[in-house]
C-alpha cells in the first residue's frame, strides 16, 4: 500500500507528467521527420531517415503508455498469481522494481561503464559491414536487386544478436508498412517470434529454482527443444497439474532467456548516453530524450517479471469473457522468471497475411480472410473504447487463429500480454470525445481537446494548430475519420510538430495500438470499412461512460 500511496503523490504525478509531454514531443518529431524525407530520387535515403527516427518515435510510443498506466497499476493492489509462496500485498510493478534492476542499480558506476563500453564494442563489432555495405547498396541496388536483400538479412541478423532492446524496436518497425519499406519489414517480421533460444540446461535450472527440486511432479512430458524464442523468455510444451484441480492440462511455459536483464540495462546505458551526446543539438534538446529513457528503461522492467503479464492475461480474459470470437490463454502460476499457462494450438495470423497485392485467393480463404480482418479490429476497438485496458504488443506474432471447439468458428488468440496499457477514467473520457470530434467533422474541436491542458502554449499555437486540424477535415469531407485512420495520425503528427503542440497522450498511445490492428486487417480485407466497425463501438462506450460505476469495474 505504501507504494500505491506514493505514486499519488504530487511529486511522481508531476514526474509523469513532464515524461509525457516529452515523449508525444518525440513521436511528432519523428513522424514528421519521415513525412519529410524526399520521395523522388532519394528514396533509399528517405528509408534510412525513416530507420534512423523509428528509434526516439519507438521510446516516445512505449513511455507514453508506460507513464499513463504506471500510476494505475501501482495502486491497483491486486495480488499475484504465484502459488507458492502465498501472496505478499505487493505488485506487479513493486516485484519487477525489486527483483530486477534493482541489484543492476546497486553496481558501481565504472563497473556499468566498462559493461557499457564492452556492449557498445560489440555492436560497433557485427555492423561495421554494413560501413561498405550500405552506400554500395545505394549506388548499386538497381543493378544488383539481390544486394539489397542481403543487406536487409544482415541488419536482421545483427539486430537478433543485438538482444532485446533492439528487437522490441525492429518489432515495432516490423507493423509500421506505412513507414518502411515491404522488404525491411518482411525480414524484421521473423524477429518476432523466431529468436536464438538458450540451452535446455539453463531452462532446466530455471524451472528448479522456482519449481523446486521436485518439479517433475507439476511438469511432465515437457519439450527440451523449445516450441518458440521470443526476445525476452522462450516457451516450451508440457503437461502441468492444476493444484485446483488435481487434472493435467497442456501447458505452455515461458521461461525468461538467463542473462537479459543485464543486455537490456547496458543498452539503456547506452542509449541515454547517446541520447546526451545529442542534445547538444537544439532540434534535439527540445525533445528531453534524457528523462525519456529513463522511463522506457522502466517498461522494459516491467515486460521482465512474468507477474505482470499473468495479472495482465486475468484482466483481459475478465474483460473478454464471454466473447465468440476473442480469447486469451488462463495463466495457472507465475513468479518473476517463468509463467506457465494455458497452451493455444493455433496459426499464427501471418499465415493468412500477403506482402503481394497480385496474389490470387480461393474463396474458402478469401472467406477467412475477411472473418479475421473484422474480429481484429473489434478486438481492439473493444479494448480501447469498451475496456479501457489494452494489450500494446499486437504485432502479427503474437496473434493465433484457431477454431472454436466443436464449431466452424474462427477466434483468435491474443498472446504475450506483457505490455498493457489503462487509462485513468478521465482521460479515456477524453479520448471518446476526441474520437467522437472527428466522426462528427468537427476538425476545431477535436484539435481544442488534444491540446487541452497544456499551460505552456500560447493561445496562437493553439489555435493555428486547431485550423490545420479543421482543414484537413474538411479536405476529407468525402472519407470518415476511421476510414482514413493511418494517413489522418501520421498527418496530425506532423503539425503537431510544426505547431510544437505536445499531442495528448492517450491519443498517440492508443491511436498506435488501432494503428498495428488496421495494418494487420486491412492486409487481410483491403476493403473493410473501419467506419462500419468502429462507429457503434464508439457510440455504446461514450454513453455507457456517463453511467455510474463503468469504470469501476
Amino acid at each position: 500500500m505504501m507504494v500505491a500511496s506514493a505514486c499519488r503523490s504530487a511529486s511522481q504525478r508531476a514526474m509523469l507528467a513532464s515524461l509525457r509531454s516529452t515523449g508525444e514531443r518525440a513521436a511528432a518529431t519523428a513522424v514528421g521527420s519521415i513525412r519529410s524525407a524526399s520521395t523522388s530520387s532519394g528514396v533509399r535515403m528517405a528509408r534510412s531517415v525513416g530507420t534512423v527516427c523509428a528509434v526516439p518515435a519507438t521510446v516516445a510510443f512505449g513511455a507514453n503508455a508506460y507513464a499513463a498506466a504506471r500510476c494505475d497499476a501501482a495502486a491497483a493492489v491486486t495480488p499475484p498469481l504465484v502459488q507458492p509462496p502465498p501472496p505478499v500485498m505487493e505488485t506487479a510493478s513493486q516485484s519487477a522494481k525489486k527483483n530486477t534492476f534493482a541489484k543492476l542499480k546497486s553496481k558501481r558506476w565504472w563497473r556499468r561503464l566498462i559493461r557499457a563500453a564492452k556492449r557498445a564494442g560489440y555492436i560497433l563489432l557485427i555492423s561495421s559491414p554494413l560501413i561498405v555495405a550500405v552506400p554500395a547498396m545505394w549506388l548499386f541496388g538497381d543493378r544488383w536487386p539481390e544486394l539489397e536483400d542481403k543487406v536487409w538479412d544482415y541488419l536482421a541478423h545483427i539486430i537478433e544478436k543485438s538482444g532485446p532492446t533492439f528487437i522490441k524496436l525492429a518489432q515495432w518497425a516490423a507493423t509500421r508498412e506505412d513507414l518502411f519499406p515491404v522488404k525491411v519489414t518482411a525480414k524484421f517480421a521473423r524477429l518476432q517470434d523466431r529468436n536464438n533460444p538458450h540451452s535446455w540446461e539453463e531452462t532446466e535450472a530455471a524451472i528448479v529454482a522456482n519449481l523446486g527440486a521436485d518439479w517433475r511432479k507439476k511438469l511432465t512430458a515437457v519439450t527440451e527443444k523449445p516450441i518458440g524464442s521470443g526476445c525476452i523468455a522462450q516457451v516450451h510444451e508440457a503437461e502441468y497439474v492444476v493444484p485446483a484441480t488435481g487434472k493435467s492440462t497442456k501447458v505452455a511455459v515461458k521461461v525468461l532467456h538467463p542473462g537479459v536483464l543485464e543486455l537490456v540495462e547496458a543498452d539503456m546505458d547506452l542509449l541515454k548516453w547517446f541520447v546526451s551526446s545529442l542534445e547538444v543539438i537544439p532540434r534535439v534538446k527540445y525533445l528531453s530524450l534524457g528523462p525519456l529513457v529513463d522511463e522506457f528503461r522502466a517498461l522494459l522492467t516491467e515486460q521482465l517479471d512474468m507477474n505482470t503479464e499473468a495479472l495482465n492475461l486475468k484482466k483481459l480474459r475478465e474483460d473478454f469473457q464471454g466473447h465468440k470470437h476473442v480469447f486469451f490463454p488462463e495463466p495457472f502460476y507465475s513468479t518473476s522468471d517463468i509463467l506457465i499457462e494455458q497452451f493455444i494450438d493455433g496459426i499464427p495470423i501471418r499465415t493468412f497475411m500477403t506482402r503481394d497485392t497480385k496474389e490470387k485467393h480461393t474463396e474458402a480463404e478469401t472467406d477467412q480472410r475477411l472473418k479475421l480482418s473484422k474480429i481484429g479490429m473489434d478486438a481492439v476497438f473493444s479494448m480501447v473504447f469498451m475496456n479501457n485496458f489494452v494489450h500494446a504488443d499486437l504485432h502479427p506474432g503474437n496473434l493465433l487463429v484457431t477454431t472454436a471447439p466443436g464449431e466452424d468458428r474462427p477466434q483468435i488468440a491474443i498472446l504475450d500480454a506483457g505490455m498493457a496499457v489503462q487509462l485513468e477514467p478521465t482521460n479515456h473520457v477524453k479520448l471518446l470525445g476526441i474520437l467522437m470530434a472527428f466522426v462528427k467533422s468537427e476538425g476545431y474541436k477535436a484539435g481544442k481537446l488534444m491540446c487541452d491542458g497544456q499551460t505552456n502554449l500560447s493561445t496562437e499555437a493553439v489555435h493555428l494548430f486547431c485550423k490545420d486540424i479543421e482543414e484537413l477535415v474538411k479536405e476529407s469531407h468525402n472519407t470518415t475519420f476511421f476510414d482514413k485512420f493511418g494517413s489522418y495520425v501520421t498527418d496530425i503528427c506532423g503539425m503537431a510538430c510544426s505547431h510544437r503542440v505536445k499531442l495528448n497522450e492517450q491519443f498517440v498511445t492508443m491511436a498506435m495500438a488501432i494503428k498495428v490492428l488496421e495494418g494487420i486487417a486491412l492486409n487481410l480485407n483491403p476493403e473493410l470499412e473501419l467506419c462500419n466497425e468502429a462507429i457503434p463501438v464508439l457510440l455504446k462506450a461514450q454513453l455507457k461512460s456517463a453511467m455510474p460505476g463503468f469504470y469501476k469495474r
